[in-house]
This record gives structure tokens, sequence and C-alpha cells, in this order.
């Protein structure tokens, strides 16, 4: 396979993909490698339905979020994705407020008696507005491990329901 050509000699394009590293974005989706050479880019954005097949294959994998998914740019070829709201936040220590919203987790668990409760439930209990219960909420799910997010299968349009981690 021809290599497309990329500005630079071998340490500027390493540099510039450090750089991409620093700001949190793949060196790719700036087409500072030569392996983005290999990314079509005359071709269109996938379709809605192949949008939905590649999220079933990814459910569960390391790296998916139950978000909407946003992936690296394409180069200007398609409409604009969403960026996900906690991408680029790296791993934020346990605060006061991952604290106040986990107790409303358990607290909201046991007025549930021991089962599953939604985001609203938290964030009523937590007296916090729902985007940031949802952030929080976020966090202890997954930097933190102490609560586990359950996604309802049967209906879509139904929030997600927290759980708090067993033995934690």
């Amino acid at each position: 396979m021809v290599r497309k050509k990329v500005e630079g000699d071998e340490e500027q394009r390493r540099a510039a993909a450090h750089k991409a590293h620093r700001d949190e974005e793949p060196p790719s989706a700036r087409s500072v490698t030569t392996g983005a050479s290999k990314q079509r880019a005359h071709r269109a954005g996938p379709s809605a339905r192949q949008d939905e097949e590649m999220l079933a294959q990814r459910q569960g994998k390391q790296g998916h979020s139950a978000e909407a998914p946003s992936p690296a740019p394409r180069g200007g070829v398609g409409p604009a994705e969403p960026r996900s709201p906690y991408q680029g936040r790296g791993r934020p220590g346990y605060s006061q407020e991952h604290e106040k919203v986990f107790r409303a987790l358990v607290t909201a668990e046991e007025q549930h008696g021991g089962e599953a409760v939604s985001l609203e439930d938290v964030s009523r209990e937590a007296a916090m507005p729902r985007n940031r219960t949802r952030t929080m909420m976020h966090d202890l799910v997954t930097v933190h491990h102490l609560a586990t997010e359950l996604q309802s299968t049967d209906t879509p349009d139904v929030d997600s329901r927290y759980e708090s981690k067993p033995g934690r």
C-alpha cells in the first residue's frame, strides 16, 4: 500500500502526534500520522443503520460508554458529531460531591428495597441538578468503580438505572 505524503520529517510527525495526545485527541484525527492515510477520505459517513450495528458490536467493550458515540472527526466529511460531555475530563479524584451522590445512591436504594434506582431518584436525594448528578454518577461508575449502570434493553426511552456495588 502506498503511504500518504505527510508534511515534515519523522521527528516533526512524532512531535505533532505527542501534541495531539496531550490535547486528548487521537493523532489520526489531525492527520499527523501516516496511519491516518489508510482512512478512506472519499467515503461518506456511516448510515444510521451502520451506526446502530457498530453500537451493538461495541456494547460492553472497553472504551464504550452508554452515551452517544463520539467518533474521531472525519476531516469535514458528513455532519459534525456531538462530543461526549465526559471527553477530556481525565480521571477526576473522589470529591465531596462524589461522596454526596454516592450516599444519595445508597439511601435511594434502601428506600426502594435494595433495587436499582433511576438518576432522578439519586438527583432528588442528593438535592443536586440532574446534569451534575449524571456527571458524578458517570465518575462513580467508570473511574471509582463504586456503582454499576444498568441499561434497559426493553425500552430505550427509559433512563439507565444505578446500583452501588456490593461490599463497598
